[in-house]
């Protein structure tokens, strides 16, 4: 008897995903196509009240159809299905797939080439010592042809083993909300935490492992092994733990081609790492998300145990364990012993928001070093840092890894840093304390005015000449606008409109009939673009921003490239690129916009931009509208593009969009005058982001004494350093 093979299977909801609509369009498509020549697939399964597709038929059906904004749906089709689990659990069914997924990057070619007993050969070759994925491909059985269908189409449509891996991880984690998955971290936690990791590594004279004992953070290796600063020859230790989560970690470490040396770890938590290593660890750990708090403090202890003067740590836990007061006598009393060692050098109490799942839960990060050499314990210190305000970009993050460094120094060193986030602390303050750990530490406000008081003024008085300074003139041919030189002056606006009199005939114009966007395309009035389809692994993504960055090409190297994230304002335009050779000579038929191109995406949401500088590569399922400017029968990009962003949520139907028309006569005016307000905009924001700036660091020196006001006539601000403590 012969077993069926497992099938592809698909949601609704994995259907919408595939199809990139919104989740009540498959059900009108199901409904109006149910008498025609093409119904929509039967569902094939019902599993807890939900049906399932499958996924084959349906990528097969949107591809004959031409339903929805994915031409590739047939190919993409197995990237958004699960695998039909009704002989094995879905646990079982994510394990063995990681499995082959293990065995294909290592092999290097796609399953189906193999027969059963080939594949369990090749297992068996490349893991002679069932590390990471023999067992499970050896128990695969009848199911193997089913199942190595699956992954070898699951890469495909994935564009490599580890996207594949990283997607079935995350499709794991949304079935299991109160598991793993309420562990994992943002992107700014990860940033963090390998930024520290590698600056920890580079005080070290030689080069390091990153040793993760705990099982919890593949996340944090892989964030370490993939940032910049990470070097060829990286290697990560994880413990021998034969558990399917340890067994799946190891797979992970593979597909992603991370070096790895394995870690013998008792039942009590007791290990031993030799030579110069850094300790990464998240808890609670993603094999115990119920970790208790003294649980977590245990952990930490195993870590200080074996820690020698030549290896360093950092250490991400709730703030509730690592910085809060509430703890009972006893888990205090182990924090406190903890403190007590030394070996804890920096405590830095995190904003709210770096676990994706649990965005309440703020976490507080340690760092851990050798004691303080020489100092009695009476004089030890300890760098706390209360960082909940503050947003956590990447010249934050920099800021903050300098002062973590910084305080793994001796009392030189520490002296001779100027720290923006932190303050030394004395241990014994500390465990004197029945408040936060951080309860002393500068807050953000309080940390900007703790820099130098002559750069602070300095800073102070370069904002009000510039707040001071005229507004440059608008260039020849635009609207008048006139900038007044007096201190905090507004800018002077002015655009000369004339009333249409309805008694003077001759002074109205006639306005043009409205047509549809189809109308005018067919009248070549209009020009479509599809947006270019490209890997997005070939993209350039620059380090998220703070806030306030210009609209416009922040960054100068490649093309610059625009999606549905750029134009629906999520993404900076200009913070993603491809570099020009590489979209010349890998996507040869790609084309890149024209000034004045109305870009416009339908889905996530209805949104629209005029690319006034051309030269952009447009991201699928962004798409162009170009004006033709010899016969734009009334067009004009601004309009349209505000046009489409008026249109109600719903109305995706863009062929049948009904933009507005301006006069012949009016066109090139209201071009003008719509330039000039743009160019005000841009005076208007920045002046604004130098006031914001001026009233934190007003606020800021004046509260920490090191800045004076001089209260002179009229509203003119006078900033001088504050006399020194002592000084008459």
């Amino acid at each position: 008897m012969s077993i069926a093979e497992p099938a592809l299977l698909m949601s609704m909801s994995d259907i919408a995903a595939l199809a990139r609509v919104q989740r009540p369009v498959v059900s009108v498509w199901r409904s109006r196509s149910a008498l025609t020549d093409t119904p929509f697939p039967a569902p094939a399964a019902l599993r807890n009240g939900r049906e399932l597709f499958d996924a084959t038929a349906v990528g097969a059906w949107l591809s004959d159809t031409g339903h929805g904004n994915n031409p590739q749906a047939s190919a993409d089709a197995a990237a958004h299905a699960v695998l039909d689990g009704q002989t094995r659990t879905q646990a079982d069914t994510f394990h063995t797939v990681t499995a082959l997924l293990a065995l294909r990057s290592v092999i290097g070619r796609p399953l189906g080439t193999l027969s059963g007993s080939d594949l369990v050969d090749a297992a068996d070759e490349h893991d002679p010592d069932d590390d990471a994925f023999y067992r499970e491909i050896e128990a695969i059985g009848a199911a193997s042809a089913g199942l190595v269908g699956y992954v070898d189409a699951l890469v495909e449509a994935a564009y490599g083993e580890a996207e594949a891996f990283e997607r079935l991880l995350a499709d794991q984690f949304k079935r299991e909300p109160q598991g793993a998955s309420g562990t994992t971290l943002s992107d700014e936690g990860l940033n963090l935490i390998a930024r520290t990791a590698h600056a920890l590594a580079g005080t070290q004279p030689s080069e390091s492992v990153f040793v993760d004992a705990t099982g919890g953070a593949s996340d944090v290796l892989l964030a370490i092994a993939h940032t910049e600063y990470a070097s060829g020859d990286l290697t990560v230790v994880t413990a021998n733990d034969d558990s399917d989560t340890a067994r799946m970690v190891r797979r992970r470490l593979l597909v992603h081609r991370i070096a790895r040396d394995g870690l013998e770890v008792q039942s009590s938590g007791a290990f031993s790492v030799t030579g110069r290593a850094v300790h990464v660890a998240q808890l609670p750990p993603a094999t115990e998300p119920w970790m208790s708090a003294a649980g977590m403090l245990s952990a930490i202890e195993q870590i200080v145990l074996q820690m020698d003067d030549d290896q360093l740590a950092v250490v991400l836990a709730p703030s509730a364990v690592l910085s809060d007061s509430g703890l009972s006598r006893d888990t205090d009393a182990v924090r406190s012993s903890l403190l007590r060692s030394g070996r804890v050098r920096a405590i830095v109490r995190l904003p709210a928001g770096l676990l994706t799942y649990k965005p309440q839960r703020v976490q507080t990060l340690w760092v851990l070093g050798a004691a303080h050499a020489r100092v009695p314990l009476v004089d030890r210190w300890t760098m706390v840092a209360d960082l909940s305000a503050q947003r956590l970009n990447p010249t934050a993050i920099e800021d903050l890894v300098s002062d973590l460094v910084a305080s793994l120094g001796d009392r030189a060193t520490v002296r001779a840093h100027a720290f923006r986030f932190a303050r030394l602390v004395l241990t014994r303050s500390l465990l004197a304390s029945r408040d936060s750990l951080v309860a002393g530490a500068h807050s953000t406000a309080r940390a900007a005015s703790s820099a130098q008081g002559t750069e602070l003024a300095l800073r102070v008085d370069e904002l009000i000449r510039a707040l001071n300074d005229p507004v440059p003139a608008l260039p020849p041919g635009r609207a008048a606008a006139n900038a007044s030189d007096a201190p905090f002056s507004p800018v002077g606006f002015a655009i000369t409109l004339q009333p249409v009199s309805s008694d003077n005939p001759s002074s109205s114009t006639t306005q043009p009939p409205t047509a549809s966007v189809e109308q005018l395309l067919a009248n070549r009035h209009l020009r479509y673009f599809p947006g270019n389809r490209i890997d997005i692994a070939d993209l350039d993504v620059a380090p998220r921003g703070a806030p306030g960055t210009p609209a416009m090409g922040t960054r100068s190297t490649g093309i610059r490239v625009i999606g549905p994230p750029e134009v629906c304002g999520d993404v900076t335009v200009g913070d993603r690129r491809i570099d020009p050779l590489l979209f010349a000579t890998g996507y040869p038929a790609g084309r890149v916009t024209e000034p004045g191109d109305v870009i416009f995406c339908t889905a996530p949401s209805l949104a629209a931009i005029v690319d006034e500088d051309g030269t952009s590569v447009v991201l699928f399922p962004a798409r162009i509208l170009r004006i033709n400017p010899g016969n734009p029968n009334g067009l004009l990009s601004a309009v349209l593009a505000a046009d489409i962003a008026a249109l109600p949520a719903g109305d995706r139907r863009w062929r049948r969009w009904r933009p507005r028309q301006i006069p012949d006569a009016q066109r090139t005016a209201l071009a003008g005058a719509l330039a000039s307000v743009r160019l005000e905009q841009q005076h208007a924001q920045r002046r604004l982001a130098q006031l914001d700036e001026l009233t934190d660091l007003v606020m800021a020196g004046v509260t920490a004494g090191t800045l004076t006001f001089s209260q002179a006539a009229g509203p003119q601000i006078s900033p001088t350093l504050a006399p020194s403590e002592g000084t008459p």
